[in-house]
């Protein structure tokens, strides 16, 4: 089980993790965190490890600076739980709402609240923000049953500590893991130890690996076997998805050393791409208009990319291309990135506006990848909805008549011909070329013509699709 450790700069994430943690990762006590112990201030993703109810458990101290947003959006795909600390003298802050909101997304049953700096405040302050939190967390979507605890993390001692460990007791789970799939691993700090190899510490997140197995190591181009496996600085024979794992790989490029976020994966689990389609679910706190292919920022595992967007809404199994996201509607995405990814269906995805200066949520959606599409010839249908109108200009007899504007003079009729029309009055019409050279159309009314067609002001109007893929580009499908 892994649980985030999340909230505002400075409101104790880092001295809580510090305060329940048995054993430290990479980057987190050990010896070769890039900074001893962990840090004051944190700015990069630190890992710990806890057990409750004999199961072991890491912890995921992630930084609180709104500028190091990227850092929580690259953990929150392994996150099984979330504990938010709130530093109860400056309440709610920026970071601690975006935190929140991405606990609501990725575990909203699973979520405990820490209260801290309590010494600070006085006790009816404390009580009040105790007291409120409850709606927050339902306003957001999180079990608004949620533990809370009210503590003081200046100089933790056991009774604080048992507190927030009794909290996380009332969220643990047994999450369900999928190890049926090929494996893959998000790895977060590599290190080299002498004589033996380099070693690559991570979150299994698809599959299982054992000692032995081939991975691609796509960051250096380079395949190699695992020559040993530990979880937790215990040596094992395989670790699987859901695990914190460290694998050691023998004869690795030096650039391994200049690596600190990348994947690696069983040949075959994962696709180089920067085209794919995601299922999309609107963030209802984001307020900003985002026009057809807006750019925005997309977090896809270990990656956050600018990405360009086309918002679309599912009609069958095509697609209607909006001219903006639209919260009620939009429910697919077409992404294109500005460089390749490794990724699979089935991915997590989050799309936020980092570069927003305002107060507003910066998070516009999230979803899933459904396809991942190897270049444009893949796409879905994607089309545009045309409407053209024109009027009754002459009843010909009972079963044709001329209508007017519906085209100009030099439009060529042989696109047109054969397209189905609706009249204002309800009858179902079909074009049959251009009468004269004025843009007039001659329209058939199999079922004929009724008494409620007015010349001059009976309406005709023609419904079309228009196709924005390649191979179909400009191609019409008149529809009724």
């Amino acid at each position: 089980m892994n649980i985030g450790i999340l909230g505002h700069v400075d409101s104790g994430k880092t001295t809580l993790a510090k305060a329940l943690s048995e054993m430290g990762s990479t980057a987190a006590f050990d010896k070769h965190a890039k900074v001893a112990n962990l840090r004051a201030n944190t700015i990069d993703l630190g890992f710990s490890a806890l057990t409750v109810k004999g199961t072991k458990m890491a912890l995921i101290d992630c930084p609180g600076h709104a500028s190091l947003i990227r850092a929580v959006l690259t953990a929150s795909s392994v996150f099984d739980a979330a504990i938010v600390v709130i530093n109860v003298a400056s309440g709610i802050e920026a970071q601690t709402a975006e935190h929140l909101l991405i606990a609501s997304i990725l575990c909203p049953k699973h979520v405990a609240i820490v209260l801290n700096k309590i010494d600070l405040v006085p006790e009816e302050k404390v009580k009040s923000m105790a007291a409120k939190i409850p709606k927050l967390l339902g306003s957001l979507g999180i079990d608004s049953k949620s533990p809370v605890v009210p503590t003081s993390l200046s100089t933790p001692d056991e009774a604080t500590i048992q507190k927030v460990v009794k909290a996380i007791e009332e969220i643990f789970y047994l999450p369900e893991r999928d190890q049926s799939g090929k494996f893959v691993m998000s790895v977060d700090h590599c290190f080299p130890i002498k004589g033996k190899g380099t070693v690559m510490t991570g979150t299994v997140v698809g599959g299982s690996c054992k000692i032995g197995l081939e991975v691609e190591i796509p960051l250096l181009n380079e395949k190699r076997k695992i020559k040993g496996i530990q979880s937790w600085k215990e040596d094992v024979q395989q670790a699987s998805m859901g695990q914190r794992a460290a694998l050691l790989f023998q004869n690795l490029s030096d650039a391994v050393t200049s690596i600190d976020r990348t994947i690696l994966f069983e040949t075959g689990a994962m696709d180089s791409t920067n085209l794919f389609l995601a299922t999309i679910f609107p963030i209802a706190q984001f307020r900003s208009a985002l026009k057809n292919r807006a750019k925005i920022h997309l977090s896809v595992g270990f990656e956050t990319v600018m990405a360009e967007c086309q918002f679309l809404k599912a009609d069958g199994e095509e697609f209607e291309l909006q001219d903006e996201f639209d919260q009620a509607t939009t429910s697919r995405v077409l992404f294109e990135l500005e460089k390749s990814v490794h990724s699979r269906s089935g991915a997590f995805v989050m799309a936020a506006k980092l570069d927003s200066t305002g107060k507003s949520c910066r998070f516009a959606f999230h979803g899933t990848i459904e396809r991942v599409l190897k270049n444009r010839a893949e796409e879905p249908k994607i089309f545009h909805r045309k409407r053209r109108t024109g009027l009754v200009d002459r009843i010909e007899n009972e079963r044709s008549l001329i209508c007017s504007h519906l085209f100009k003079k030099e439009t060529n009729f042989d696109v047109f011909d054969g397209m189905a029309v609706m009249l204002g009055s309800g009858e179902v019409g079909r074009i049959e070329g251009s009468f004269g050279k004025g843009g007039k159309a001659r329209i058939a009314v199999p079922g004929g013509i009724s008494e409620q067609v007015k010349v001059g002001q009976t309406e005709v109007e023609l419904k079309m699709k228009k196709y924005l893929n390649e191979g179909d580009r400009g191609k019409l499908f008149a529809y009724v």
